[in-house]
C-alpha cells in the first residue's frame, strides 16, 4: 500500500478481501458462514428460476393446447340463416391478419357405450375445418382418418382418447350419442339418439378436451341438436392471439354492430387471471426467499468486522481510508452473493432444460406420478426459461446483495481506531 493508500477495488485491496473470505474461524474469518451463505442464495435463485420457469411453461403450453382446439375470436351467429353466415364467413375471411374462418356447433350429450355412459361436449365442424387444426389432426393414434367424417349413411366421428379409455372403445366400434334437444310428439320432447362410428381417436394432451371432446360432422350436429342450416359460432383464427383487439375491431367494422364479437379471454377469463396472478405472487414469494437468503451475508459480514476490529484498526493507522475499509469487506461479502447467484443460475436453468427427464427418473424411482394429467390438465411438466425474467432475477439478486453488504460495509469503516485498540 503505497503511503498507506491503495487504489479504489486495487491488488492490495481485493487480496485482503480474499483473504479474510478464506480465513479460519481461528483466525477471526467466517469460512463456515461463507458457505451456508452461498448455498442459500444458490438454493433462492435455483428455486425462483425453476418455479417461474415452470410457471411460464405451464402457462404457455396451457394456452397453446386451449388455442390449438378453440379459436381466438368468435362471432355469435345463432337464429342466424345459413346463407347469411356464408356471407358473413367470406367478408371475415377478407379481414387482414385473419388464418382462417369455420362455422362450428357447440353442443353438450351424452355418449353411451353397453350401458357406460359420459357426459360429452360435441363440437360440429365441417371436415375442412377439422383437419385445419393441426393440434387434432396431427395427433390422431392408429392410423385414424377423416373418412365418412361427414357421410350421411355411416357417419364417423373422432373421440378424445381419455373420453375412450372411459367408455372402453376404440376405431371402428358404434357409439351412442343423446341429445337433449329432442323432437317434439304427442307425449311431450324426446331426447334424440343416434349411433355413430368412432373413426379416430385424437389426443392433444390436456385432460379437459381428451376426456369430454368429441367431434361430429356439422350436417350431423345441426340435425341432432335441431340447429337447422345454421350454426353456433363464427369461429375465427387470426396471426396473433395476443392482439385480438384489433382484430374484433375490423370485424365489428365488415360483420355490423348487432353481432356479438368477443376472443378467447372472454372464454377462458378465469383461467388467464388466476395464471397472471398465480405467476405474480410466486415471484414476490421467492424474492423475498432471495432477500432472506442475502441476510445470511449480512450476519457473516457482521461477525467478520467484529473478528477483525483490531485490523480495522492498525489499517486505519497506517493511514488507510473508510472507503478502502468499506470496499475491502464489500468486496468480501459481495463476492459471495455473485458466486451464489451463478451456481443458482447454472443449476436452475440446467434443470428447468432436462426437466422432464429429470421428471421421469424421479417418477421411475418413487413410482409417484409427480404431475398427475387429471389434476393439472397436461400431461407432463413444462417449462420454459424466459432470459428477460432470467435477468431480472439476477438484477434482483445482485441489487438486494450488493445493498445489504454496502450498509454492513459502511458501518464497518466508521470504526474508530483509538477505541478498537484501547484493550489491546
Amino acid at each position: 500500500m503505497s503511503n498507506g493508500r491503495s487504489a479504489p477495488f486495487g491488488l492490495f485491496e481485493r487480496m485482503l478481501a480474499g483473504r479474510y473470505l478464506r480465513a479460519k474461524r481461528q483466525h477471526g474469518g467466517i469460512a463456515l458462514i461463507s458457505v451456508i451463505s452461498v448455498v442459500a442464495i444458490t438454493l433462492a435463485v435455483m428455486a425462483l428460476i425453476i418455479t417461474m420457469s415452470v410457471m411460464n411453461g405451464f402457462r404457455e403450453t396451457l394456452l397453446s393446447r386451449i388455442l390449438g382446439v378453440n379459436g381466438h375470436v368468435y362471432v355469435d351467429v345463432r337464429n342466424v340463416p345459413g346463407s347469411e353466415i356464408e356471407r358473413l364467413a367470406a367478408l371475415a375471411r377478407e379481414a387482414p391478419g385473419v388464418l382462417h374462418v369455420a362455422a362450428t356447433i357447440n353442443a353438450q350429450g351424452l355418449a353411451t357405450v353397453d350401458g357406460v355412459a359420459a357426459g360429452v361436449v360435441v363440437r360440429g365442424v365441417s371436415r375442412e375445418d377439422l383437419q385445419a387444426l393441426p393440434i387434432v389432426a396431427n395427433n390422431i393414434r392408429n392410423g385414424g382418418s377423416f373418412q365418412n367424417f361427414e357421410g350421411i349413411e355411416s357417419p364417423s366421428i373422432l373421440v378424445g382418447d381419455r373420453l375412450a379409455q372411459s367408455l372402453g372403445v376404440t376405431e371402428n366400434m358404434a357409439i351412442s350419442i343423446l341429445s337433449p334437444q329432442g323432437a317434439a310428439t304427442p307425449f311431450g320432447l324426446t331426447p334424440r339418439r343416434k349411433s355413430f362410428i368412432i373413426g379416430g381417436i385424437f389426443s392433444v394432451g390436456m385432460a379437459e378436451f381428451d376426456s369430454a371432446l368429441i367431434y361430429m360432422p356439422i350436417e350431423q350436429a345441426r340435425i341432432m341438436f335441431s340447429r337447422g342450416d345454421g350454426a353456433d359460432e363464427l369461429e375465427i383464427r387470426i396471426q396473433d392471439p395476443d392482439r385480438t383487439e384489433a382484430a374484433m375491431m375490423e370485424l365489428r367494422s365488415r360483420l355490423g354492430p348487432e353481432l356479438m364479437i368477443y376472443d378467447w379471454r372472454a372464454k377462458s377469463q378465469g383461467l388467464s387471471d388466476a395464471l397472471v396472478v398465480e405467476r405474480n405472487v410466486m415471484r414476490l414469494i421467492l424474492m423475498i426467499l432471495v432477500a432472506i437468503a442475502a441476510l445470511n451475508i449480512v450476519t457473516g459480514l457482521i461477525m467478520l468486522v467484529k473478528n477483525k476490529s483490531r485490523d480495522i484498526a492498525i489499517l486505519r493507522t497506517m493511514g488507510a481510508t473508510k472507503g478502502a475499509i468499506m470496499r475491502v469487506f464489500f468486496m468480501a461479502s459481495a463476492s459471495l452473493g455473485v458466486i451464489g447467484l451463478s451456481l443458482g443460475l447454472l443449476l436452475g436453468i440446467g434443470f428447468c432444460l432436462n426437466i422432464e427427464v429429470i421428471q421421469n427418473t424421479i417418477q421411475d424411482v418413487t413410482g409417484f406420478d409427480l404431475f398427475p394429467g387429471t389434476v393439472y390438465s397436461l400431461e407432463t411438466l413444462p417449462a420454459r426459461v424466459e432470459w428477460g425474467e432470467v435477468l431480472m432475477i439476477s438484477l434482483f439478486t445482485v441489487g438486494i446483495t450488493f445493498a445489504a453488504t454496502l450498509v454492513t460495509a459502511w458501518w464497518a469503516s466508521r470504526f474508530d481506531p483509538v477505541e478498537a485498540l484501547r484493550y489491546e
